[in-house]
């Protein structure tokens, strides 16, 4: 079925070209009100197309899941593979997915239509159509009946870029930058970083969000452009004002932190808010940790916050060649030098953080080694209640003593025990985040509804917000 579809593509290369209109090429050039028009008035393909601007922000507009949703339905209804693509590509990843076995009916469909259209649209230049045949054949959810194949995918990725389609030239250009990491897989696909960063650049002046956020995932990392953390921060943020919530938890990481400047929790609680719907439980987790962080009457400065357990954060997404936003979960892989697996045929989703994420670089000062923190003296004979909740803060955050969290937890479960609410409020967030023990959210709600009932106010916001992950309401 695979070489049948390849030897297709060749021959209508030749002779398909009157046959079909270059449609993806007419809607990638108008305007977004044209489209919308078009949309209105029936036509299936700017439908499908539309949904594909919603799911990845593109002409402008901010990434929605339900309206893409919507036009793809409409398209989909009407048999049109671009329709029928787009309903699989949500199917995929939260709040309409995860459902493997829905995203497969809907690919299959594409891909198995019988009258070739698909593969007749992309043998003509079509570059929306390239970009769709780069995303099946790096599909696993249509394994066993196809086989992923990034050497061919990479083709129609490329052609999909030279013909103008800025989700297909994100895709070339992370292909050119980390080809490296697939090598082990005996790929030829060619790397050149420099030329990779170029596009990145080129399609972040059509503020596209995905662009932005790996031009900003370079500048943090350092590849292929000098490290800068401001330029970074820059880029993640255009591309969380935008919806893609990936970048949104990064951002709230920088303000929380003050990774660029002064902590600014508020701002850091905003975009955390911003990815809880598509983000769900790390994005629950996060604003529990940034409330605690506000809640804190101990003074502690920028540098003594980055320099403890709390810098860990979702890595910038690495890139992958088949997912949209939002963030699904990832297999735990091996990682290389640059940190991109090289134990599967293609690479995580560009779109999500994954299960195995490196930790965000705290922003060297220097300060460990100049001045390294001068151990304060434990105190012994503690009376079970505040004076343990605070040795227990103490070593959860590491201030004045090495970090230490089994100790954390060790004292705030003792706290906790005698009735005190914020030890069990700080249970909680250990067991949300797996900080220090399994993570387990029903452990976070036992310990956040036991410390709302002793009167924590930040507790009872946590039993709300992990209700409403479960409920939905």
């Amino acid at each position: 079925m695979v070489i049948k579809i390849k030897a297709i593509l060749f021959i209508f290369l030749f002779y398909g070209s009157t046959l079909l209109g270059n449609q993806g090429k007419k809607w990638i050039d108008e305007t977004l009100r044209e489209l919308e028009q078009s949309a209105e008035e029936g036509d299936s393909y700017a439908q499908g197309f539309l949904a594909l601007c919603y799911i990845h922000g593109d002409k402008g507009l901010s990434i929605s899941f339900e309206s893409a949703n919507y036009w793809a339905n409409l398209s989909a209804k009407k048999n049109h593979w671009l329709g029928l693509f787009a309903m699989g590509y949500l199917h995929r990843f939260p709040p309409i997915g995860p459902d493997p076995v829905k995203v497969g009916k809907y690919y299959n469909q594409v891909f198995s239509d019988p009258d070739g259209t698909l593969v007749k649209n992309g043998s003509i230049g079509d570059p929306v159509a390239s970009y769709v045949i780069g995303e099946i054949f790096t599909a696993e959810e249509l394994e066993p009946q196809l086989s992923p194949d990034i050497e061919f995918a990479a083709k129609h990725y490329a052609n999909s870029s030279n013909g103008g389609y800025g989700p297909g030239s994100v895709q070339h250009a992370l292909l050119m930058v980390h080809a490296n990491s697939i090598k082990s897989q005996n790929m030829e696909i060619g790397r050149d970083v420099s030329a990779g960063i170029n596009l990145l650049k080129q399609v972040v002046e059509t503020h596209l969000p995905s662009a932005h956020h790996f031009l900003g995932h370079s500048y943090f990392k350092g590849i292929g452009l000098e490290k800068d953390y401001q330029m970074a921060l820059v880029h993640f943020q255009a591309a969380a004002d935008r919806g893609y919530s990936t970048s949104q938890l990064i951002v709230s990481h920088f303000y929380a932190y003050g990774l660029t400047g002064p902590a600014k929790i508020d701002i850091a609680l905003r975009y955390a808010n911003l990815a809880l719907k598509q983000e769900g439980e790390k994005a629950a987790a996060k604003i529990a940790e940034y409330e605690n962080l506000l809640s804190s009457t101990t003074s502690v400065n920028n540098e003594e916050i980055i320099s403890t357990p709390e810098s860990d954060v979702p890595s910038p997404t690495n890139p992958s060649y088949s997912s949209p936003p939002p963030l699904p979960p990832s297999p735990v892989a091996a990682n290389t030098d640059q940190g991109f697996t090289t134990t599967q045929n293609r690479l995580p989703s560009i779109y999500k953080s994954t299960a195995s994420s490196e930790n965000i670089e705290p922003v060297p000062t220097g300060r460990e080694i100049e001045n390294p923190p001068i151990p304060e003296p434990v105190p012994t004979n503690l009376n079970a209640g505040t004076e343990k909740l605070e040795l227990a803060k103490r070593y959860y955050f590491g201030r004045g003593v090495q970090g230490d969290l089994s100790q954390a937890f060790e004292l705030f479960s003792e706290s906790a025990q005698s009735g005190n609410a914020e030890a069990a409020r700080y249970l909680g967030i250990m067991h949300l985040r797996g900080k220090g023990v399994q993570k387990d959210m029903k452990e976070a709600l036992f310990w956040f509804e036991k410390a709302a009932s002793g009167g924590d106010e930040l507790a009872v916001k946590n039993v709300k917000t992990l209700k409403m992950l479960v409920t939905g309401n």
